[in-house]
């Protein structure tokens, strides 16, 4: 890889990298969703060529990541544990009613509210919709108050 190719893996790499694996976390829970991220941005690397040339890199490593997630089958994915180093101060019931919405649901949910990324990050990120998107959050949301107990 030339010095050029070098210098913009590593700027797409400071960009993507955290918005990756905290996709792949909501998803797949901290290791597997972790190691998919790492995995993929090795694809990423190794052929940064014809990555960089793509219209959505950060959607391909995704998908890429999400293929390699889902042949680690998970098993009762534990979303909130060990994603910071700081003490984590949420519902106790959030982890449950998180693992009861559908996998592009708890995602969205996490990507938009709890990571703060706008409706076109996510969108592009996951290859959907602006529209999609808030379908996935509105809905989302409601599931997690229904199952919360908390006015809808």
């Amino acid at each position: 890889m030339a010095k050029g190719d070098e210098e913009a893996f590593a700027a797409f790499f400071a960009d993507a990298e955290p918005k990756l694996r905290r996709a792949l976390v909501a998803g797949y829970g901290p290791d597997v969703g972790r190691d998919a991220a790492a995995e993929a941005l090795t694809l990423g690397w190794r052929d940064w060529v014809r990555v960089s040339q793509m219209q959505n890199p950060a959607g391909y490593l995704y998908r890429a990541g999400e293929r390699w997630a889902r042949r680690q089958k998970p098993r009762g994915v534990a979303l909130l544990a060990g994603t910071t180093t700081e003490p984590l101060h949420f519902e106790p019931g959030l982890e449950s009613a998180l693992n009861h919405l559908s996998l592009r649901q708890r995602q969205v949910v996490v990507l938009v509210s709890g990571f703060g990324l706008s409706h076109a990050e996510a969108a592009e990120l996951l290859g959907l919709s602006r529209s999609s998107i808030q379908n996935h959050v509105e809905r989302g949301m409601t599931k997690l108050r229904h199952h919360l107990g908390a006015p809808l």
